[in-house]
């Protein structure tokens, strides 16, 4: 046992976890510094943070009890030698079976970034699950800030916005780690790369789109789930005020994430509204989100379908025929209204007495009409209970992954048998 004024021999990733710890919490190094009671300043932290120096017991301890310190990487009890592996001499379409993964990294003294096929050295089959946990475990870099992007987002405060993109990340790390263990990546490819300048490019854009994914006019139930089958990744979480959605890229692969709280119908929008910030480029200015909403809205209920019930145009509308809409496509009842309104099937004056009725009796929020689908993102928790009754991961390690309990994990599979 070392002495009380030793410094703790701490993992190597306990820098990179601090920081993100600190992110996460929205703290700047100043605020912890005083949450922690001024023992300790907010320059020693910032070299805990870059790993040049390691704090004391007192204050490790101190650390652990205002942050929520993600654990280190867990290390199986199969532990493989460097020798088990070997970069592949071959080509890397003729390693065959004996491929075991594909690293990138990049070269330190050329710069050049580079693709090793690692392959058994010996002439085994596929390894065996405990090994390749380990394996990945030991060569899953976290990622370079520069290889995550996400939009522009002028309503949060700043740090409030970091902690959330810093949430975001980790959540994609896992469910990116998870779909190379269990050798399931899915890459979204997007059906068109083009630019929306105008209302009727976003209106025509979502036409194609639905076209492209074989939609026709029908209702997309489920989004959430959708997107991901398409190789997009969504997430609902329970993020800071102020917060609806948001979107961008981790090491080149999108995300959508959206209030949990949101009624379905807003969940709805917000992911069809974010997928356009997927599609047409990552902006927060005014005009760009006019555009991204109008896109939205004709995703979710093609023009076809709103005119049969809103001609001729200009007629009064009830408001039963509305909550048909909202119940069969999953939009607000507002929402169907501003798209009649840009489809100039109501006019200006009788959009108008429609949100003075919804004001006024307290609809602007909670609707009259509620949508009844529900909108859960799936294929991550589906990847995870897969890994889990196949034994490839243990409950433990799968509950840190899903941010739960091995006890709720396993009580949410249900049996295996």
């Amino acid at each position: 046992m070392g002495n009380a004024g030793e410094r703790p021999t701490l993992d190597p990733t306990f820098p990179i976890r601090l920081r993100a710890a600190r992110l996460r919490a929205g703290l700047s190094l100043e605020d912890l510094a005083q949450k922690l009671g001024g023992i300790v300043t907010r320059q020693a932290i910032a070299k805990y943070e870059k790993g040049l120096i390691s704090p004391s017991p007192e204050v490790l301890e101190h650390l652990l009890q205002v942050l929520e310190l993600p654990p280190p990487p867990d290390i199986p009890e199969e532990v493989l030698e460097e020798a088990d592996f070997m970069p592949c001499r071959m080509p890397f379409a003729q390693t065959d079976r004996t491929l075991y993964s594909l690293v990138e990294k990049d070269d330190e003294k050329s710069g050049a970034h580079l693709s090793i096929a690692f392959c058994l050295a010996s002439n085994e089959m596929t390894p065996t699950p405990a090994r390749r946990v380990n394996y990945l475990q030991r060569t899953w870099d976290l990622i370079p800030e520069e290889e995550i992007e996400f939009r522009p987002e002028p309503r949060l405060p700043r740090k409030k916005a970091l902690a959330l993109r810093v949430i975001l990340s980790e959540k994609m790390k896992n469910y990116l780690w998870l779909e190379k263990l269990l050798r399931q990546e899915k890459f979204f490819e997007p059906p068109f790369r083009l630019k929306i300048l105008k209302l009727e490019e976003a209106e025509k854009a979502a036409e194609d789109l639905r076209r492209s994914w074989d939609l026709g006019t029908g209702a997309v139930t489920n989004l959430l789930t959708f997107l991901e089958e398409h190789g997009l990744k969504t997430f609902k979480l329970a993020g800071p005020e102020k917060f609806e959605s948001h979107s961008g890229f981790y090491r080149g692969q999108p995300l959508i994430a959206v209030d949990q709280n949101l009624p379905v119908d807003r969940i709805r929008f917000r992911a069809a509204s974010e997928l356009a910030q997927i599609l047409f480029g990552l902006a927060s200015d005014p005009e760009t989100i006019r555009l991204y909403n109008r896109f939205a809205a004709a995703f979710l209920l093609p023009a076809r379908i709103l005119e049969e019930y809103f001609l001729p145009a200009g007629r009064k509308i009830a408001l039963s025929e509305l909550a048909e809409i909202k119940i069969r496509y999953g939009i607000s009842l507002q929402a169907i209204m501003r798209r009649a309104l840009d489809l100039d099937l109501v006019t200006e004056r009788r959009f108008r007495s429609f949100r003075e009725m919804m004001n006024d009796r307290g609809w602007l929020w909670k609707e009259p009409v509620e949508y009844r689908g529900e909108e859960n993102p799936s294929r991550f928790r589906r990847l995870l209970h897969y890994a889990v009754s196949s034994e490839i991961l243990d409950p433990a390690r799968a509950a840190d992954l899903a941010e739960t309990t091995p006890e709720e994990l396993l009580k949410e599979m249900g049996e295996i048998f």
